[in-house]
């Protein structure tokens, strides 16, 4: 044979080799180590920080606004005013009829000392009856105009309380819409009160984790404001229904006296403990493929059916068919059992 046929023989042949070399070759696979593990699952989702007790002021007669005592944010104890009427017409009104009292019971005064005089005049025999009976018709209407005034005082005295609202119990006003001058109608709520005490958050939560929520589940809690302090709580009170426009339910989280700091209405990001875990096998969800994994034994790939939890977070938690410190392929290859693989590297 030539030189240029064995040349031409070789290079016809290296294509070959180099093909079956690739078809020999083990594919190369990435693993990951199962290791036993604590786990907590957790809800992370965000709201607002409320009162224990909001409440609406307003005044239940009308009138112009003289005074704004309070300011938007500042925190008042029971009784203080937050807001007075003009008092000028009821006082004006006040003055009136405690005149009038103090004359009608003058008048009350006299006709009672003219009848007991008259009554002892009459058990003498020098009084008649019609005489006596008239006398007894006067004092009773000076005791009726008497107590038609006593009333009389007693409304204007509550109206003119009612010209001035005031803070229901210690707290803090978180809004006035109304200032100096403006005219207020009778019944209508111009003051948004925050009645002090333990707060709580309001909290929007996907609808699809309402199976992992419950009630005393702790929480913690942290401002948009304040980002480096949490605050702890617990899962209180959970919506009966859902918001049909959003998808959301309303969870509500209990704070302790550590949420002092929190204002009402703040945003708020909250991370709910659902479950605590201890000592579990967890893969990701790739590893996993219709109920089975994949093991390298002896440089071949072995498949190796299992029971895997729902998948959370990108990750499954293994039931049963695996233990702690055996080499689990992921993502789950495509190939099929019995071929020659190679570890290249480990998965995170």
């Amino acid at each position: 044979m030539t030189r240029r046929k064995i040349l031409l023989s070789l290079f016809l042949l290296l294509p070959l080799l180099a093909a079956g070399y690739w078809w020999w070759r083990p594919a190369a696979v990435a693993v990951v180590t199962l290791e036993a593990q604590d786990v907590v699952r957790s809800v992370v989702t965000s709201g607002r920080v409320e009162a224990s007790r909001q409440s609406r002021l307003g005044a239940t007669i009308g009138g112009r606004v003289v005074a704004t005592p309070v300011a938007k944010g500042q925190t008042v104890t029971a009784g203080t005013v937050l807001l007075q009427l003009e008092p000028e017409e009821l006082l004006a009104q006040l003055q009136q009829t405690r005149a009038q009292l103090e004359d009608a019971g003058q008048q009350q005064a006299d006709a009672e000392r003219q009848l007991q005089r008259q009554l002892a005049l009459f058990r003498q025999g020098f009084v008649s009856q019609a005489a006596l009976d008239g006398l007894q018709r006067s004092r009773d209407q000076a005791r009726l105009r008497v107590a038609q005034l006593q009333a009389q005082l007693a409304q204007y005295q509550a109206r003119l309380a009612q010209a001035q609202i005031r803070a229901p119990a210690d707290g803090v006003l978180l809004a006035r819409e109304v200032e100096v001058g403006d005219l207020l109608t009778a019944g209508s709520a111009k003051l948004s009160f925050a009645t002090a005490g333990p707060k709580h958050v309001l909290l929007d939560v996907d609808e699809r984790q309402l199976a992992q929520l419950a009630s005393g589940q702790p929480a913690l809690i942290a401002a948009d404001a304040f980002p480096a302090r949490r605050v702890a709580g617990k899962v209180g009170r959970i919506a009966a229904q859902v918001d049909n426009d959003r998808g959301t339910l309303e969870v509500e989280v209990l704070l302790g006296e550590d949420g002092s700091f929190l204002l009402p209405g703040m945003t708020v990001s909250a991370e709910i403990e659902t479950a605590r875990l201890r000592q579990v096998l967890l893969l990701p969800a790739e590893a996993v493929k219709r109920g089975q994994v994949a093991l390298v034994r002896d440089g071949r790939l072995q498949l190796l059916p299992v029971q895997a939890s729902a998948v959370v977070e990108g990750k499954v938690q293994i039931l049963q068919g695996l233990r702690a410190g055996m080499v689990v392929v992921t993502p789950f290859p495509l190939l099929a059992a019995g071929s020659r693989v190679r570890i290249v590297e480990a998965a995170s």
